[in-house]
C-alpha cells in the first residue's frame, strides 16, 4: 500500500479489507478523515463524524486507557454512557512524535491478529501521509477554533487563525451566548447527560448556521456555547433566542431545559473573548440558580450580581446566620424576605408572588426581623440583606 495512494484511500482499503469501520483523529482530538465502510458505527462515532471533534468525556476515557504514550495497539473498553462501543486505538507515530490515531471499531468479537497487523501496517503508512500533510482545511475546525479562543490557553495565534477562516471578524464586535441544563421547578444547574450532549453536538453547528452572525459553537460537559458577530441589539435577542431555540428542540423528548445568557458585546480579541464567555456563563446559571431572574438573561440585567461577582473573595453572609439556626422554618423565612426585597419592599406584590394572605405575610416578615434584630423599615440594612441573599446565592453557583 503506497502512501502517496492518500489518506481517504489509505482508510478505504483498511475497511473494505478488515470489514470494520475505521478513522483518524489528530492528537487535539479533532476527525481528521474516516472509511466509507460502517460496519458497526456506534453513537460516539456517529457524533464525532457529525461535528468534526471527538467529544471531550469521550477523549478523557480514551486517554484514561494511556493512548497519548502507548507505541502499540491500545483496546479500548465499551462505554455505553458515552455511546461507544469497543474499539482499538494505533497512535500513528513518527520520528517518536504523535501525529494521530487510527481507530478499528470492534461491535463484535475482540479483533483477530491478522487485523491487528493490517492496522499496524496501515498506520506505518498513515505516519508518512500526515507528516507530508498540511492539516485540515479551516472551515472544518472553527468549532474546535472558537473552543480554543475561549479557553485559558487562547492567545493571538488563535485569534488570527479564527480571523483566517472567518474574515468578518477582523475588526469585529462579537458577543457569546451560553446555555446551561436546569429541571422545571429546581434552582440548580442539571447535569449534560450524554445522550443530550450527543443530540447538542450533532444539532448545534447545523442549526445556527442559519444565523447571519453565527461565528461558531461548542459543547461541553456542563453546559453549550455559541460565539456571534454582533451586529446590533436586535441581532443580540434573535442570537439569544436561536441558542434557545436549539437546545430546546433538542432535549424536546426529555425534561431538560436550558436557561440561556449572553455576555457583553466585546471588540474581538482573545481577552475580550473570555470575558464575555464568563458574563454569558455567569448569566445563564443565575438565571437558573435565583427564579427573580428573567430567561434569558443578558449580563447586563444581573444588577447587583455583576457587583458580587467581581468581588473577591465573595461577601460573607454571616448576617443570615440566624434564620439558619431557626430550624425549618428559616429557608422559609429567608425565601420569604428575598421575594420581598426583590419586589422592592411592595407588600401587596409579594403576598400575591408568594400566593400569601397580607396578614400571613406580615407574620413571617416579622418574625425574619425578629431573628435577624433588623430594621427592615431601614435601606441600608435591607441593603446589607439583600447582597447576602444574592451572595448566598452566587455561593451555591461556586459549588456546581
Amino acid at each position: 500500500m503506497e502512501p502517496s495512494g492518500g489518506l481517504q484511500a489509505e482508510l478505504d482499503a483498511l475497511a473494505a479489507r478488515i470489514g470494520h469501520g475505521v478513522s483518524v483523529d489528530d492528537p487535539e482530538g479533532r476527525l481528521v478523515a474516516y472509511s466509507a465502510q460502517d460496519a458497526g458505527a456506534d453513537a460516539a462515532r456517529v457524533t464525532s463524524i457529525l461535528s468534526r471533534q471527538v467529544a471531550p468525556a469521550i477523549q478523557d476515557w480514551q486517554n484514561r486507557h494511556g493512548i497519548a504514550e502507548a507505541t502499540g495497539p491500545v483496546r479500548i473498553p465499551a462505554n455505553p454512557d458515552l455511546g461507544m462501543a469497543p474499539r482499538v486505538c494505533v497512535p500513528i507515530r513518527k520520528d517518536q512524535r504523535c501525529l494521530g490515531y487510527l481507530w478499528v471499531l470492534e461491535p463484535g468479537d475482540p479483533l483477530d491478529d491478522t487485523t491487528i497487523a493490517a492496522a499496524l501496517r496501515c498506520a506505518h503508512d498513515l505516519a508518512d501521509v500526515l507528516a507530508r500533510r498540511p492539516g485540515p482545511p479551516l472551515e472544518w475546525d472553527v468549532d474546535g477554533l472558537v473552543r480554543r479562543l475561549l479557553g485559558e490557553d487562547s492567545g493571538a495565534d488563535v485569534r488570527d487563525r479564527l480571523a483566517a477562516a472567518i474574515p468578518a471578524l477582523v475588526g469585529a464586535t462579537i458577543q457569546v451566548c451560553a446555555a446551561v441544563p436546569y429541571r422545571p421547578g429546581e434552582e440548580s444547574v442539571a447535569a449534560l447527560t450524554s445522550a443530550d450532549f450527543q443530540r447538542l453536538t450533532a444539532s448545534m453547528s447545523p442549526a445556527l448556521r442559519r444565523h447571519p452572525a453565527y461565528v461558531g459553537s461548542f459543547v461541553g460537559a456542563t453546559h453549550v456555547v455559541a460565539l456571534f458577530r454582533h451586529l446590533g441589539d436586535e441581532d443580540a435577542c434573535d442570537a439569544l433566542r436561536a441558542v434557545g431555540e436549539v437546545t430546546e428542540d433538542a432535549t424536546a423528548a426529555t425534561r431538560t431545559r436550558f436557561a440561556v445568557g449572553a455576555g457583553e458585546p466585546a471588540p474581538y480579541a482573545a481577552g475580550t473573548a473570555r470575558a464575555a464567555y464568563a458574563q454569558a456563563l455567569a448569566a445563564a446559571e443565575l438565571a437558573v440558580l435565583d427564579p427573580a431572574l428573567p430567561k434569558p438573561l443578558c449580563w447586563s440585567g444581573l444588577g447587583p450580581y455583576r457587583s458580587l461577582l467581581r468581588a473577591s473573595p465573595p461577601p460573607a453572609d454571616d448576617v443570615l446566620s440566624p434564620l439558619d439556626r431557626a430550624g425549618g422554618s428559616g429557608g422559609m423565612l429567608a425565601r420569604t424576605l428575598e421575594t420581598y426585597l426583590d419586589l422592592g419592599g411592595d407588600a401587596q406584590r409579594t403576598a400575591a408572588r408568594l400566593r400569601l394572605h397580607r396578614t400571613s405575610l406580615y407574620y413571617r416578615l416579622n418574625r425574619a426581623a425578629d431573628l435577624l434584630g433588623a430594621d427592615l423599615a431601614d435601606g441600608l440594612v435591607r441593603l446589607e440583606l439583600h447582597l447576602a441573599l444574592k451572595g448566598r446565592r452566587l455561593a451555591r453557583r461556586t459549588l456546581t
